[in-house]
């Protein structure tokens, strides 16, 4: 049994649907962990679940047979995580920025080490007020409708300037150039066109395959009501005036 989780777990790292799979089954584990680090009950509506989540994906990431059996691996990163959070909220005075690369895709691995999802959800907890976190969980509840979720970024944000200029190229042409009714479909079939759009903005449909997920949140977050996410954005109009 165990050696079908770790199997399963090194799978999860390159298969978001087994990833997801994971996630569903282990959500108890999850909670309970995080709830015995914490010495409280956990449910999903505690920034702790976020947490826990999110160093869980990044457990998966990480995972490889030679570390032992998956679960124990699991979670001692959420337990190291949870106290790194525990730490900074008593550290915390005052809401601390998000780093611009965090959304951009800028940076080498070793800035962003956890990745957009684990870095977003650990910065917004530390924030003064709800805001970031409303956010972020609407942000969250939208994309599931798309069949991913808001910490799948961590894999699928363009890290070099190239592609990143490539991904903005996409994004201002849905929203800025594609006839309303396409971008009201995007809404309705939850897919991106990507054919028309590699056709209509030059830009290979390998790449925009690749970073669908990414192309679509950046879509849904500049077009929606999400102004403190669509501030680390904001390249994305930058880049067409430059």
């Amino acid at each position: 049994m165990l050696n079908r989780l770790n199997e399963r777990a090194v799978l999860a790292a390159d298969n978001t649907t087994v990833l997801e799979e994971l996630i569903t089954e282990q959500e108890q584990t999850i909670l309970r962990t995080a709830s015995k680090v914490s010495r409280r009950y956990i449910t999903r509506s505690d920034d702790e679940w976020s947490i826990a989540l999110g160093a869980f994906s990044k457990a998966i990431k990480y995972y490889a047979e030679n570390k032992g059996d998956f679960l124990p691996f699991a979670q001692m990163i959420i337990k190291r995580e949870l106290i790194d959070f525990f730490r900074s909220q008593k550290s915390a005075s005052h809401e601390v920025p998000i780093a611009p690369h965090v959304l951009e895709g800028n940076g080498e691995p070793e800035e962003d080490p956890d990745g957009v999802y684990f870095a977003v959800v650990k910065t917004s907890a530390q924030a003064s007020d709800n805001s970031m976190k409303d956010e972020i969980a609407a942000a969250n509840e939208l994309l599931m409708k798309y069949g991913f979720r808001f910490y799948d970024l961590t894999e699928c944000s363009p890290k070099q300037d190239k592609t990143r200029e490539d991904c903005a190229k996409v994004v201002r042409y849905m929203l800025d150039q594609y006839p309303p009714e396409l971008l009201e479909e995007l809404k309705r079939r939850k897919k991106l066109p990507v054919k028309a759009l590699a056709n209509a903005t030059g830009i290979s449909k390998k790449t925009i395959d690749r970073y669908r997920k990414y192309m679509i949140m950046a879509i849904l977050i500049l077009e929606g009501d999400f102004p403190h996410i669509a501030e680390y954005l904001k390249f994305v109009r930058e880049e067409a005036s430059a």
